[in-house]
């Protein structure tokens, strides 16, 4: 696996960045449960001691990647989205961008599956999780809002079902993918979800 740059970090901050970038990829690749703080010192070149210095259990440091990992991509995604000003684009990129093509994308789908399965066992993690849930269809909800200002999504569509029904089937549609359902490809996704798009937002919107 690769774990960026291998320059030596400058601060407590950069440190701790290595740190979850590492643990993250290492839960992607291996399982939540399967991650030694080991395994994470190996990566990052540093002691077991460093790790607990910044993470004093391993399951802090597993915790804190997932939501790392979730925020990074969270980013990223924000960053492209706002590139494309017609809302209907805007929605048709947000969808390429959640199919779980190999790579990081799929690695961070990888977080997500572990997220559903921790947060269903274990009550702590439910708030970030929820949290991560509701600014999910809360993007969705702004861009059907966009594209009815626009005019290009119809008016009479309810924004709040929309990106409810969207997330669930995206998400349900990226785990059959990922667990192998025959029928179910990258390519059936993105047009299942590209024909709920029209179906919901633009079939007769003008």
């Amino acid at each position: 696996m690769s774990t960026g740059t291998k320059t030596e970090p400058r601060t407590d901050e950069d440190r701790r960045a290595r740190i979850l970038d590492a643990t993250w990829q290492l839960i992607a690749e291996r399982g939540f449960h399967a991650v030694r703080i080991s395994d994470i010192a190996k990566v990052c070149g540093t002691s077991t001691g460093t790790v607990h210095y910044y993470f004093p259990g391993k399951n802090d440091v597993l915790a804190e990647a997932l939501k790392y990992c979730v925020d990074r991509a969270f980013a990223r995604q924000s960053t492209q989205l706002r590139a494309v000003h017609n809302a209907h684009e805007r929605l048709l990129k947000l969808i390429d961008m959640q199919l779980p093509r190999v790579g990081q994308v799929r690695d961070e789908w990888a977080i997500w599956l572990q997220y559903w399965a921790e947060a269903t066992i274990r009550p702590e993690f439910r708030p970030a999780h929820n949290e991560y849930y509701a600014r999910w269809q809360e993007t969705v909800r702004r861009i059907v809002q966009r594209g009815q200002r626009q005019g290009v999504f119809r008016a009479d569509a309810d924004p709040h079902v929309v990106a409810l029904r969207l997330t669930a089937l995206t998400d349900g549609a990226a785990i059959q993918v990922l667990t192998g359902v025959p029928g179910m490809t990258i390519g059936t996704m993105r047009e299942l979800l590209v024909d709920f798009v029209h179906q919901e937002l633009v079939a007769d919107a003008h």
